[in-house]
């Protein structure tokens, strides 16, 4: 019974981030698929995240989410831009293409990351926020709007970037109590919960939920793809 109180869980929570239908079968399918014999514990394997939780540990971590939008966006002070997948000019013959050299060669913002730097842009405009951009996006928003800080140009998961955004923000004595969240509509609880635990609260900077099928990281290129990444993530995260 505790597996099937969780999978309604988890339904709950991916619907109340607007997964589609189809993505939330494909998750129910896979942790089906990828849990022990007597139905404890997961040893599920991804591309990038692996699960290895046990079932009673996840128990009554994966609620719904308020996503409703705020509009007073003047209490944010900065905004803090998360990237979503990359596309490559070029693929490696002789090294990884998450090695640093690479990254900074061939990695490019890809259309998820296109689109995100449009946000970015037009909410500078709107709101004279600083930008604090990882740096796919900060490439896509080039001249179109000052880049107040652009993470680095490294392979590296979205805590750690959340992490550069605060210390520069401490630096240049910019108020971050709450700041214009910028990220993928799917990937945005995931921003949101990590900079809450960092002190941050967040206001949405607007929404894009589209994916892209010529994205770098297979992860990104559909909703199915991605669920079973987040849950990964989200499962991780919820039990350190």
């Amino acid at each position: 019974m505790s597996l099937d109180r969780l999978l309604f869980e988890v339904t709950g929570h991916y619907q109340s981030r607007g997964f589609s239908d189809s993505a939330l079968s494909h998750l129910r399918w896979v942790l089906l698929s990828n849990v022990t014999k007597d139905r404890d514990k997961f040893c599920l394997k991804t591309a990038y995240p692996g699960c290895d939780k046990s079932v009673g540990d996840l128990l009554g971590k994966f609620r719904r989410c308020d996503v409703s939008t705020i509009e007073n966006t003047e209490t944010a002070l900065a905004v803090f831009g998360f990237a979503f997948g990359y596309q490559m000019r070029n693929w490696p013959k002789d090294a990884e293409p998450t090695a640093d050299h690479v990254v900074q060669q061939e990695r490019q913002p890809g259309k998820n990351n296109t689109k995100l730097a449009e946000i970015a842009v037009e909410k500078y405009r709107e709101h004279e926020r600083p930008l604090f951009l990882q740096f796919e996006i900060a490439e896509a928003v080039g001249k179109n709007a000052k880049v107040a800080f652009s993470s680095s140009p490294t392979d590296q998961g979205t805590f750690a970037v959340a992490k550069e955004f605060v210390k520069a923000a401490i630096e240049s004595e910019v108020n971050i109590k709450t700041v214009l969240l910028l990220a993928h509509k799917h990937h945005y609880e995931r921003c949101r919960l990590i900079l809450q635990q960092m002190g941050i609260q967040s206001v949405s900077a607007g929404e894009y939920d589209k994916y892209d099928r010529d994205e770098a990281q297979p992860r990104v290129m559909s909703q199915e793809e991605y669920i079973v990444n987040d849950f990964a993530s989200m499962a991780s995260m919820f039990t350190q």
